[in-house]
């Protein structure tokens, strides 16, 4: 008995091995952890339902990319609104459009990688997965390291783009993970909400502000925990990588946000890119059950001169 099935697999791995029996493709199933290794995608290239996107510039994604990416650039998931002057993700019908033309369908496990070079790019890759979750598409990762990690491992790069493909997700808004200034203001007023400003501490203080935001400082009652320090962009040129986990706890902690994980937060910064990645730490690693992102953020906020902003101070503490 033991003999026979012994002739079977080796007469199995011979078949295959001269290509005269195939073997399926994988299949990634729901569930795979939102924070994903170099390692583990490489291992998954191939998997049926994968649908990997690139959101660097499509000058960098034309140099090289990982094989089989799609490319849509950051600027595509939150264009500048002209009416509202300040950055806001597209319509859903928009988006439905985008991920249809890549083969998304509501089965897909979606990842998400940057350039990985900086914090920068890091808080985009992050912005793109709070994006997908907040249109419905809930099974969405994010690479580690983005494409620096990648390549610093000497992992394979193309410069072929694949073909397109017709998908079949529909993109719905989840306006629990979308806030709106007057929601802002009505929470923040009622303490429903905890507010965090996403920002660097010195722009939280008031002491520094970006050039496009009219006003320095923070919308009272926020507390800040800075996308920077959840990263490790910068340290000995490594690439940009999310701390671990442990790490990200005991900065959360330290703050003073609480530990109760069915408090409500609203994440905001200067354009709702690096509040992408508090959310992202908040909600999809350390279990924050009710994270939103104000992502009309200090550009809208800061434009109106009738609210009130804290300067040279910092937030308080939950309680």
């Amino acid at each position: 008995m033991k003999n026979k099935l012994l002739h079977s697999l080796i007469f199995i791995v011979l078949l295959v091995a001269a290509g005269c029996m195939s073997v399926p493709a994988t299949t990634v199933t729901a569930g795979t952890t939102a924070l994903v290794t170099t390692q583990w995608l490489e291992k998954n290239l191939e998997a049926k339902d994968l649908v990997v996107i690139d959101v660097r510039t499509t000058t960098n994604y034309g140099v090289g990319h990982i094989p089989g990416s799609y490319n849509i650039p950051y600027v595509g998931w939150e264009p500048f609104d002209q009416e509202r002057e300040c950055q806001l993700m597209p319509k859903p019908e928009d988006l439905t459009q985008m991920l249809q033309a890549i083969g998304v369908n509501p089965s897909s496990h979606v990842v998400i990688y940057d350039h990985g070079n900086s914090i920068g790019d890091a808080t985009k890759g992050c912005a793109t997965v709070w994006i997908l979750e907040a249109i419905g598409h809930t099974n969405v990762s994010y690479l580690n390291g983005g494409f620096t990690k990648w390549t610093f491992e000497g992992r394979i790069i193309d410069n072929k783009v694949p073909e397109s493909k017709a998908g079949t997700f529909v993109a719905k808004l989840d306006s629990s993970k979308v806030a709106t200034l007057k929601q802002v203001l009505d929470k923040v007023k009622k303490k429903d909400a905890i507010l965090v400003d996403a920002r660097g501490s010195n722009q939280h203080f008031g002491a520094d502000k970006r050039a496009d935001v009219e006003r320095f400082g923070h919308i009272p009652g926020s507390i800040s925990l800075p996308a920077p320090f959840l990263n490790n962009a910068g340290a000995n040129r490594a690439p940009a990588t999310i701390r671990d986990s442990k790490q990200l706890a005991e900065m959360v902690k330290g703050v003073g946000l609480p530990s109760d994980k069915n408090r409500e937060i609203i994440v905001y910064c200067n354009t709702g890119q690096y509040a992408g990645m508090d959310y992202f730490v908040l909600h999809d690693i350390l279990g924050y059950k009710k994270v939103s992102v104000y992502d009309a953020s200090m550009l809208e906020y800061g434009a109106d001169d009738d609210l009130v902003l804290n300067t040279f101070t910092w937030g308080r503490s939950a309680k």
